[in-house]
């Protein structure tokens, strides 16, 4: 995954509550839309940049399209960060508090 992506995707904080507010669970696109108190279509294009860079997973139930985090992508983003030693050193002072 390019950084430069992903700094753009996880730089903006409706894209950091969407992954909060899917951390208890899958969520539509209207729940999303709720949550952060915008249109639709701007909580589709943010629940798509992430999809699109694998954080997010998508279940279909006829019309409606859930999504819910993929958390195995997020792990694996972790791992990687880990294997530098100024992200390693960031991500092991954040799980002290």
């Amino acid at each position: 995954m390019r950084l430069e992506k992903l700094s753009k995707a996880l730089s903006d904080k409706n894209r950091l509550q969407i992954l909060e507010f899917l951390s208890d669970g899958q969520r539509n696109v209207s729940d999303v839309a709720d949550r952060l108190n915008v249109e639709e279509n701007l909580a589709s294009h943010h629940l798509r940049v992430l999809a699109s860079l694998g954080f997010l997973k998508n279940d279909k139930k006829g019309r409606e399209v859930y999504y819910m985090l993929n958390e195995a992508k997020i792990v694996a983003l972790l791992r990687d960060l880990r294997r530098n030693s100024r992200f390693k050193s960031i991500l092991q002072e954040s799980l002290r508090d």
